[in-house]
């Protein structure tokens, strides 16, 4: 895929076992998101059943009130989650997909929708996925936004 080109994408059931943190929208505390990281960086070795050692994936969502940031490896099925953590699934989505490393990835995406009249869902989990070793930022990363038909 082209840096900065938007693709629809359909992506299968998936499930995931991670650490999770919640903030106030208007107050994100950097430094919980980024204990959440450490936890979970130091914790993955107890997830099992893991589909790709090589990435993991940053599901999250957000309304006026709270905004949530999980980190995850996706995995085979959800046994056995370790205490501390969370274990769950996205069903199969359509989602608005791209990675850019000059512009914000998400407004390429608000603006694409936009253009042709689909929206983002709100009942369902935007998914930032990175490679280890690679810093983490969202022009780092393949960014998929799910998407409604309007």
């Amino acid at each position: 895929m082209q840096k900065n080109q938007i693709e629809i994408v359909t992506l299968e059931e998936k499930y995931f076992v991670g650490v999770s943190v919640t903030n106030a929208f208007q107050r994100i505390d950097r430094d919980s998101i980024k204990e959440a990281n450490e936890e979970f960086l130091a914790r993955r070795s107890e997830i099992k059943g893991i589909l790709n050692h090589r990435e993991y994936v940053c599901p999250h969502f957000a309304n006026d009130v709270l905004f949530t940031y999980m980190y995850c490896m996706e995995v085979a099925r959800i046994e056995d989650v370790p205490k501390g953590m969370v274990g769950f699934s996205t069903p199969s989505q359509r989602y608005a997909k791209v990675r850019s490393i000059d512009k914000d990835p998400y407004r390429l995406i608000k603006s694409f929708l936009e253009e042709n009249r689909l929206d983002n869902n709100p009942r369902s989990l935007a998914l930032e996925v990175f490679k280890f070793g690679e810093e983490q930022h969202v022009n780092n990363a393949d960014i998929y936004v799910p998407i409604i038909s309007i």
